[in-house]
């Protein structure tokens, strides 16, 4: 669905590529998580998906993007509208309409579709979506998770067969973020969107990753490979795994619920360390002060 092909691109002015020969292939119905420290180019991969870059940023582009067959040097991103869907992590600022209903039909009008297909997309999209109690809402009223639901569903209206994702849910907190990843992993499970989404929140969606792309630094080759298997690799990881990576388990975990089922062997260790102490302190010898609790660790 979206391929790379030696893809660098090169901004006015810069000695280098900002990305250099990027390869990847993201399958219909996958969720490619695109992760790596920050400068080292992901807002340009993404933009390079929905001709953006370089058509609006400038720059001279190498290699070929293809999405759903068309190239993206030769189509401009209005021209890539009906295919992909792109979405910030400050959808307020990308807002043209005021009010809900009249968001998500505003890409569909854009595109010249009959009032009837528009009127029935808005509908099964507020629905899907969980915003038919919010139609006729205010954009401006409603809460950080409601806004980036609305944003999704202003470029799902026009039905691209790609969604690509900015830090969707660094902006937000913990319950608006699951309200967001809920929506989707709605979207590829049942409706097979293929999506390419950066994160900053490593923690809250490595999970949900069919796969991970990661760009280790600037013009670096990308690593792709399963969240565990990049994970181990990556400079940039979420708490549990550097847990993992202390631990000494391969392949880490990637949430807490993985890392409490392998804590055991951990717990039991740390439980005979203490007890060591414990009965140096008794004899009366000088000890250090206690490691923290397998407990402790375990629930981290």
């Amino acid at each position: 669905m979206i391929r790379f092909e030696n893809v660098s691109v090169t901004y006015e002015g810069a000695a280098e590529p900002t990305v250099r020969g990027v390869d990847l292939e993201v399958p219909e119905g996958e969720l490619v998580l695109l992760v790596g420290p920050s400068g080292v180019g992901k807002s340009t991969v993404l933009g390079a998906v929905g001709g953006l870059v370089p058509h609006f940023t400038g720059g001279t582009l190498a290699g070929r993007v293809t999405v759903a067959g068309r190239d993206t040097r030769t189509h401009e991103p209005r021209e890539l509208a009906d295919v992909v869907g792109t979405v910030g992590q400050d959808p307020l600022s990308h807002f043209v309409t005021d009010t809900v209903e009249d968001e998500l039909a505003y890409g569909m009008e854009s595109l010249g579709l009959p009032p009837e297909v528009m009127r029935r997309r808005v509908e099964e999209t507020l629905d899907l979506l969980g915003l038919a109690g919010l139609r006729g809402r205010p954009l401006a009223g409603l809460s950080g998770g409601q806004q980036q639901r609305v944003a999704i569903g202003s470029v799902l209206t026009p039905h691209p067969r790609v969604l690509v994702l900015d830090e969707p849910t660094s902006a937000l907190d913990p319950a608006a973020a699951e309200e967001v990843l809920a929506v989707i992993q709605r979207l590829v499970h049942d409706l097979g969107t293929t999506v390419l989404m950066a994160e900053h929140r490593l923690e809250r969606v490595v999970q949900y990753a069919d796969r991970v792309a990661l760009l280790p630094g600037a013009g670096a080759a990308l690593v792709v490979g399963t969240p565990a298997e990049v994970m181990a690799v990556s400079p940039v990881y979420p708490p549990v795994v550097g847990l993992g990576r202390l631990a000494g388990w391969s392949p880490p975990p990637l949430t807490v619920r993985d890392a409490r089922r392998r804590a055991g062997h951990l717990r039991e260790r740390l439980d005979g360390l203490d007890g060591g102490r414990s009965g140096q302190a008794a004899a009366g010898a000088a000890v250090p002060a206690p490691a923290p609790s397998a407990d402790a660790l375990s629930t981290a």
